[in-house]
């Protein structure tokens, strides 16, 4: 079974330093997609949405339907200088800080939560990001679970199961343990460590693409969620936008501008126009007036700075 929770803290104590010693894929979760199944193999539910797209869910937890609500710590975070081009990004990719939220949970994928709606794949790595800003808020938290822990990091193979029965929604010992953390000051600073490190990890895979300016690059960083694959999708692959707006490359603006209609014309945000539509606008509205900032690479205690207001328990 491995080392239980009860034995974290000091495993976790031990690791140099302080919440970045533990980084994303020092804990890496399953592949959602094999971990999401109908009875009987599984418990979710596959069923046609409103527009007749399927979608999973568990019996207990259903799509976020709720109205849009602010998120005062994305806003403090999204307007802050300190948090510089992380904090566009994490308001664009947000819907201006409207559309996901640090507390939210709900039964999407099996689980969704946090706020870059992170699915089941991602509980390995926040948990133990969770961990390394707290143990003892860890351990208070959930230690009382044993849940399977090898090495500091939660079991996959555990992850994969619970979430296509649907556990991870549905018990109640786990649920009422996960949205308590999600209200805890040092679980949502995780969520900054576990969102920073996705942030720097996209601004890398798209430096090839050459954008020099910081509308170019954050833009990249906010269409990389939900951004169809180009191995099944090749027009939705940013070079591809690119080398189609190659007439406008005098000027960077233009040019991503061009590359974000490419993006909408191609429907690439998840095959839905109107989602690729909004992602576009979103990252439009939030550079329209915005002074070019100088801070690229922020730290996480830089942007946890931004905001007085941790361990807020407002529900979206």
């Amino acid at each position: 079974m491995g080392k239980t929770l009860a034995a974290l803290g000091a495993l976790w104590l031990g690791l140099v330093g302080a919440p970045s010693a533990i980084q994303a894929n020092d804990c890496p979760g399953p592949d959602i997609r094999q971990c999401r199944h109908t009875a009987p193999k599984g418990q979710l539910l596959n069923n046609a949405n409103s527009a007749g797209a399927r979608v999973w869910t568990t019996n207990c937890g259903q799509p976020n339907t709720a109205p849009a609500s602010v998120d005062a710590l994305c806003e403090d975070i999204a307007s802050c200088p300190a948090a510089g081009a992380f904090g566009k990004f994490l308001g664009s990719v947000t819907g201006n800080c409207r559309s996901k939220h640090f507390t939210g949970y709900f039964g999407l994928d099996g689980m969704t939560y946090g706020i870059l709606d992170w699915t089941a794949e991602s509980l390995p790595a926040t948990l133990a990001a969770y961990g390394a800003r707290s143990s003892t808020g860890f351990e208070k938290t959930f230690g009382p679970l044993a849940l399977p822990i090898d090495k500091g990091c939660l079991d996959p193979n555990w992850v994969c199961q619970g979430n296509q029965q649907g556990r991870l929604m549905c018990d109640a010992g786990f649920r009422e343990a996960f949205a308590r953390g999600l209200n805890d000051a040092e679980f949502q600073k995780a969520q900054v460590d576990l969102a920073l490190q996705t942030y720097e990890r996209r601004l890398k895979r798209f430096a090839s693409l050459g954008l020099k300016t910081e509308y170019g690059n954050t833009a990249m960083v906010v269409v990389a969620n939900n951004l169809k694959p180009k191995k099944d999708f090749p027009e939705c692959d940013p070079f591809a936008w690119k080398q189609a707006c190659a007439a406008k490359a005098g000027d960077e603006r233009s040019l991503v501008d061009c590359m974000l209609d490419q993006y909408v014309k191609h429907t690439c945000r998840g095959g839905s126009a109107k989602a690729s539509k909004e992602r576009s606008d979103e990252i439009r509205r939030m550079f329209a007036n915005a002074v070019p900032s100088e801070v690229i690479h922020p730290s996480a205690e830089d942007i946890v700075g931004c905001s007085s207001r941790w361990g807020a328990t407002a529900k979206p």
